[in-house]
């Protein structure tokens, strides 16, 4: 497993108020990078879903996407680059429904750490 982004701090954790992910703090042309391999079902307007054994990995805020849905792609694969101050990482389960949202599992990182 991998961490989207190197040196990760959690500045919003997943279930705040309702949020449905987690979103880490970021610089704007920061490279963000696949968390497990999987196969792209979305890319461009700023986001990344890549769906992984029945989970979607959804990242936002990503300039720069250099992946096109229906490829491939390998765990810490670049997926695009940040555009502001933070990227918003979230896991979703089958069917994917907005209801299907889950405590992001395959984004722990021995390095991340909460922010403040």
């Amino acid at each position: 497993m991998a961490a989207p982004v190197h040196n990760p701090v959690v500045v919003r954790e997943f279930g705040d108020a309702g949020h449905p992910g987690r979103d880490y703090r970021t610089e704007p042309g920061m490279p963000v990078r696949a968390t497990l391999a999987g196969v792209v079902v979305q890319a461009g307007a700023g986001e990344v879903v890549v769906e992984s054994n029945a989970i979607w990995h959804v990242y936002e805020h990503l300039g720069d996407v250099t992946v096109s849905q229906g490829e491939t792609v390998e765990t810490g694969d670049r997926l695009g680059a940040a555009t502001g101050t933070y990227l918003h990482y979230e896991e979703r389960v089958a069917p994917y429904e907005a209801d299907g949202h889950r405590s992001p599992q395959f984004d722990l990182h021995t390095n991340a750490r909460r922010y403040g």
